[in-house]
């Protein structure tokens, strides 16, 4: 009687390693909480600057976004704002509604309510101060942009060029360069 070996070989797993976008980690770990708050997309939240523009944003926060039971369409979305701008937000209910439902693609909101209260400090971002070139930086410059007349493009990358070379600072800075 010939006995028969047990298999020795193990199997080997292999694991392929892909890096992934921290958004994409990360929205699995917000979802479930912002969904908790009302938030059927986390973008919403996320995008809100992109989605109302920038002076909207800077003065409203979107605190909820809630479907009829079983709809995907006609939601009341729940926007926080300072009680000085509640009458204006109010006011432009209707282009807000608008560019959250362009934003989704289809009549997501058919409702927005306003509810006034404080929203989170953000500090400003103080416009950067261009410093002094000094000529070779000047002549540097104009090896990479060229002279005469400019183009639009030409123009931006020598505003660039010279807050960089000039190693600007923010004005609020206390003296320190950025890195």
């Amino acid at each position: 009687m010939a006995k028969q070996k047990p298999d020795t070989k193990e199997k080997k797993t292999f694991r392929h390693r892909k890096t992934a976008r921290a958004s994409r980690v990360a929205s699995g770990l917000v979802s479930s909480a912002l969904r908790a708050k009302g938030f059927a997309q986390a973008e919403v939240v996320t995008r809100w600057a992109h989605i109302v523009g920038p002076e909207l944003a800077e003065s409203t926060v979107p605190i909820g976004l809630r479907f009829p039971r079983g709809e995907r369409f006609g939601a009341t979305l729940t926007v926080r704002c300072e009680s000085a701008f509640a009458p204006l937000l109010s006011h432009k209910a209707q282009r807000v509604m608008e560019m959250v439902n362009s934003f989704f693609g289809y009549q997501a909101v058919a409702k927005l309510e306003v509810k006034q209260g404080p929203l989170r400090r953000r500090p400003r971002q103080m416009p950067y101060e261009k410093g002094p070139l000094g000529e070779q930086e000047s002549e540097q410059l104009k090896s990479i942009v060229g002279e005469g007349q400019l183009s639009p493009l030409q123009e931006a990358v020598k505003s660039l060029g010279e807050y960089v070379l000039s190693g600007a600072r923010t004005s609020g800075a206390s003296g320190k360069k950025r890195d």
